[in-house]
């Protein structure tokens, strides 16, 4: 009896236990843990990737390469540096500072108050809207306002492909003319509208009358605005945006696109130190 119950301990004793398994089984069974977990990762990002992407190719041409590079750009390397866009703090503290300088009237910019932002895409550039684009005969509207505004005050400005947006003419400081700080950090650029897409428009405004556009609902800073950004994460392109650089909603009828003309025209203000816009 004792010499069968010692030979069967010495069996038991010698089967390979889980705690014994052979190492190439464990890693085995981790690799496959690791295949198991990537292929459910994948299944889940990868429409939400894609998505992502086709939302980007649909704004259109616009600040950064049109492209699969463009879109990682805007959508991983610049997105540390991206700041929030609709808080007014940045305007109340410079207005509190004694910046108070305005070229908007209060009463025309609260009667033109929208009820609703549009939906703005979540990359960092090109800033678009997605949604309340407006109709063929109002972006002819806009497009010919921009132009006889340009020809009525070429004391002011000039008409040269955008810096900031690439495929847009945009107004510039007109030659001779001494540029204002917020001038001079965009290199000349006042305006430009987005053409190619949704025809919202990018300016830069005074601070007073950034805080009122905020607040009537009527547009928003740049995610980059007031921020600097190592000039190799552009490309080489020295690029540095004010904080009351603004992205304006584009109109979407005729009494708007007046206002929209009125928001530009304070922007050539603020940005000349001229008052004399035609």
């Amino acid at each position: 009896m004792t010499t069968f119950l010692n030979k069967a301990f010495s069996l038991i004793t010698s089967l390979p236990f889980p705690h014994a398994l052979p190492q190439s089984l464990h890693f085995t069974n981790t690799r496959l843990a690791v295949s198991a977990l990537t292929t459910t990762l994948l299944a889940l990002t990868l429409p939400r990737i894609y998505r992502n992407y086709r939302t980007f190719i649909s704004y259109g041409p616009g600040g950064v390469p049109y492209n699969l590079l463009g879109w990682f750009a805007a959508t991983v390397i610049l997105s540390p540096w991206a700041a929030e866009t609709l808080s007014t703090e940045v305007y109340a503290r410079k207005i509190a500072a004694g910046d108070t300088a305005s070229y908007l009237d209060d009463e025309v910019v609260k009667a033109r108050k929208r009820d609703r932002r549009p939906e703005i895409g979540p990359h960092v550039a090109p800033q678009r809207q997605v949604d309340e684009f407006p109709k063929k005969e109002i972006k002819e509207k806009l497009n010919q306002s921009f132009y006889a505004f340009a020809n009525r005050n070429q004391h002011l400005v000039k008409l040269v492909p955008s810096n900031l947006e690439l495929h847009a003419d945009a107004l510039f400081l007109a030659d001779g003319l001494v540029p204002t700080p917020a001038a001079q950090q965009l290199r000349g650029e006042l305006a430009h509208i987005h053409r190619l897409k949704d025809f919202s428009l990018h300016l830069t405004l005074a601070p007073a009358d950034c805080k009122k556009v905020l607040e009537a609902n009527w547009g928003q800073r740049h995610k980059l605005s007031g921020i600097g950004v190592p000039n190799a994460l552009l490309g080489g392109r020295a690029i540095s945006l004010p904080s009351e650089y603004v992205f304006i909603y584009a109109p979407r009828t005729e009494e708007e696109v007046a206002f929209v003309m009125e928001l530009l025209a304070a922007s050539v203000k603020y940005l000349t130190g001229s008052v004399e816009v035609r």
